[in-house]
């Protein structure tokens, strides 16, 4: 059954399936500082990321999958989002993709989540920046073209061929989700080799409303091949890494002075 990590080539349908990797990422990551412990990033073929996460007694608390690709979007972030399923490792961040002067408007508002949060301190909100977006692909569909895509949709009221929903901003929890519903057209794609799994996975570069984002696609998914020129459409999980450094918040005289 597809899940986060099979998007990426990983074998994992267990709780067993999940420690094999967790042991995996820990024997084979570069070891990462932050306040809360460390992260071993673990590198596992071209883009393959997995974002280990170890506490200050040495206790794995978590880990994340994530995929490297080419996109690049300008967003601005406006806040961070906490929920009880978060630890301190995680990080969910509210923002608005092309963002007008106010950074609190632009195109449309959306939620992601990032593997790497913990390597930051105290961002500043609200600010401009660039980051790479990936997509794990929860279901999807191909068309072979625009047409197809536009004949396919029986109702009167019709999306276009680049359209993005923040589905996570509108479920029934209270806190937003890093999840999307979105169609855009294949710019680049190919099959992706997981060197730790012998697995492979599609990747396609979308150009959707908003920018160009990395989706990455489990093969049970794949009802069609993938091509250039080509529409997908579908529902998905959102991971992004900022390109560029983010402005942190400047501490106090007293906390500079008597930091830990």
């Amino acid at each position: 059954m597809p899940n986060h990590m099979t998007t990426l080539g990983f074998n994992v349908q267990s709780r067993e399936d999940f420690g094999n990797i967790a042991e995996y990422a820990f024997a084979t990551g570069i070891r990462i500082k932050t306040k809360h412990g460390y992260y071993a990033f673990s590198q596992t073929g071209k883009g393959i990321e997995l974002w280990l996460q170890i506490d200050r007694k040495n206790k794995i608390v978590g880990l994340n999958p994530h995929f490297t690709g080419s996109s690049r979007m300008k967003i601005g972030i406006t806040n961070e989002i906490f929920s009880d399923s978060n630890n301190s490792f995680d990080g969910t961040l509210h923002a608005w993709a092309e963002p007008d002067e106010s950074i609190e408007s632009g195109s449309f508002p959306f939620v992601f989540d990032m593997p790497n949060r913990a390597v930051y301190g105290d961002i500043l909100y609200p600010q401009i920046l660039y980051v790479q977006l990936s997509a794990f692909a929860h279901e999807v569909t191909i068309y072979n073209d625009e047409e197809e895509f536009v004949k396919s949709q029986d109702s009167e009221l019709k999306f276009a061929a680049e359209s993005f929903i923040p589905s996570g901003l509108f479920n029934n929890r209270d806190t937003p989700s890093a999840t999307a519903i979105f169609t855009g057209r294949i710019l680049d794609t190919t099959d992706i080799f997981n060197e730790q799994s012998k697995l492979n996975f599609a990747w396609a570069l979308v150009k959707t409303l908003g920018g160009e984002i990395d989706v990455v696609i489990d093969k049970e998914l794949v009802n069609r091949e993938l091509t250039v020129g080509g529409i997908i459409s579908g529902s998905f999980w959102l991971s992004a890494k900022f390109l560029d450094e983010p402005v942190i918040k400047e501490k106090s005289i007293f906390q500079r002075i008597f930091r830990r």
